[in-house]
């Protein structure tokens, strides 16, 4: 391996590779094979045609993107953290958090079609990514966590930023994204309780959770954690 693809490779377990392979694949079609977009975005992402019975868009939505930026910020938010959340949580409620958000959210749009008539259509996992970084905050919570070069957050703040954006541009595009911004808000709920976090009790996310104390650790660059002098990958 070149030694300037290590930092990168180092960040990638098996899981988020072939989560990354997926989702590269069939944009690289959606890009290169014109004849295939029509059919990719309504067969594949989530829309109308869901309610005909092709129920397999509320998963395969998850891994179209018609956006080269959208694209591109879901692979860094994956390569970000996909692998700490995985080691933190195991593999299986990785899983859960991963797919079980972003059926939640396409569930909620698909209710919203039904109940009002009204024709949606959905794409990317941005909010499985996004529930990572909940899962991230909820892990972590004070531990400070380098973001870029000199820019260090703690991680409940960088789960707070990276939610905050993705809600305030939702809400700059109302009315037109309400049902988009209740999908969203209902996933991350759903993806905070099923990181550990305390019902009724969403201010401990970003104050920190009073009562036993806890360890002190560091959080290293791919995931590591520092405790006392062990580290842990």
């Amino acid at each position: 391996m070149p030694p300037w693809m290590r930092p990168i490779a180092e960040r990638l377990s098996p899981m988020i590779r072939n989560i990354i392979i997926v989702e590269a694949v069939i944009f690289a079609l959606y890009v290169m094979a014109a004849p295939l977009r029509e059919r990719i975005t309504s067969h594949l992402g989530l829309g109308p045609r869901l309610l005909s019975g092709e129920v397999w868009q509320l998963i395969t939505s998850l891994f179209v993107h018609t956006d080269a930026l959208n694209f591109i910020f879901t692979l860094i938010g994956l390569w970000f953290v996909g692998a700490t959340i995985e080691r933190v949580f195991g593999r299986r409620r990785f899983i859960l958090l991963f797919f079980g958000t972003g059926l939640v959210a396409n569930l909620v749009i698909t209710g919203v079609m039904i109940l009002f008539s009204k024709p949606l259509y959905g794409e990317g996992c941005g909010d499985s990514v996004l529930a990572l970084f909940v899962a991230f905050g909820v892990a972590y919570g004070r531990t400070p966590t380098r973001v870029l070069g000199p820019l260090v957050l703690q991680a409940r703040v960088l789960a707070w930023v990276f939610v905050g954006w993705a809600v305030l541009a939702l809400m700059l595009q109302l009315p037109a994204s309400w049902p988009y911004l209740v999908s969203t808000l209902i996933a991350q709920g759903v993806a905070y309780l099923l990181a550990g976090g305390k019902v009724g009790v969403l201010s401990e996310f970003f104050a920190g959770v009073q009562g036993k104390p806890r360890t002190k650790f560091d959080v290293l660059d791919g995931g590591r954690r520092k405790d006392k002098d062990k580290y842990v990958n």
